[in-house]
């Protein structure tokens, strides 16, 4: 019998592709590159592109280099793509992209989530485009500090998936309010994370968060009556503090940076 690993007895076989595919999706691998299904069949790379060519409703080509492909299992071919979390660390691994499930998408892992997320939210080093994979959607977000941000295991995923601990979602939704909705929004998520956090995840997020987003958070924690998480933003903060607004690009009320933190609320959260 032949192995996943060894060239087919005849390279021109019809449905070796195929075949390779079955048992890589056995095995829980549902990304593979062509490069590494070229070196596992055996076929030229021409060969393998025609017979993947005939998969259509068994694989989805992803975008980027090298090219590779989503495996799609029969129960999942009515949405078009097995969830998220099923492959994307695997893609990442593959496109050589540091990364981590964040903002309203960790949260609704976390617990937090007053509507169904839409899309998963990805945050990255680069920009990279939206992933679309039948029904699936994958929004991409640049922060350069992606390798120092805490992350948690989530129970229950069918593999493993990097995802912003509860308080580093938490600076990220302030820090990233413009992609979820606005302050807001980011507050009443955040209200459904406070029964995750814990003073060491604080002790963890908070020394890669910058001043600005740290004077936001204290801020929140300190309206939604988390005064325990909220003193612990404060003992990380400088003895000085510029004014900062709470929701940029929204216009200054006019009424000053709060004490302790210095926030003028231009959007009436308290």
């Amino acid at each position: 019998m032949r192995t996943v690993d060894s060239a087919p007895s005849n390279p021109r076989a019809q449905g070796v592709v195929a075949h390779l595919l079955d048992q890589l999706q056995v095995r829980g691998q549902l990304v593979a590159s062509l490069p590494e299904l070229v070196a596992k069949t055996g076929l030229t790379t021409l060969a393998v592109k025609r017979q993947l060519e005939h998969l259509a409703d068994k694989v989805v080509r992803l975008p980027g280099r090298p090219s590779c492909f989503l495996i799609v299992p029969p129960e999942h071919r009515p949405r078009g793509a097995p969830p998220v979390s099923y492959w994307l660390a695997d893609y990442c691994l593959l496109r050589q992209k540091p990364y981590y499930v964040g903002l309203l998408s960790a949260a609704a892992l976390h617990g937090s989530a007053q509507q169904a997320v839409q899309v998963t939210q990805v945050m990255t080093t680069a920009p990279t485009r939206t992933l679309v994979a039948g029904s699936v959607h994958i929004e991409f977000h640049v922060k350069q500090r992606v390798l120092y941000t805490p992350l948690t295991s989530i129970r229950g995923l069918t593999a493993p998936l990097a995802v912003s601990s509860p308080e580093a979602t938490t600076l990220d939704l302030l820090a990233f309010h413009h992609c979820v909705g606005g302050v807001a929004r980011a507050a009443e998520v955040v209200a459904g994370l406070v029964p995750a956090m814990t003073a060491e995840g604080w002790r963890r997020a908070l020394p890669f968060a910058p001043v600005v987003v740290r004077q936001r958070a204290g801020y929140v924690l300190d309206t939604l009556g988390a005064q325990r998480f909220a003193k612990l933003v404060q003992a990380s903060l400088p003895s000085k503090l510029r004014p900062v607004l709470l929701q940029s690009a929204t216009p200054s009320r006019g009424t000053g940076g709060q004490l302790p933190w210095q926030v003028e609320d231009n959007v009436g959260l308290s």
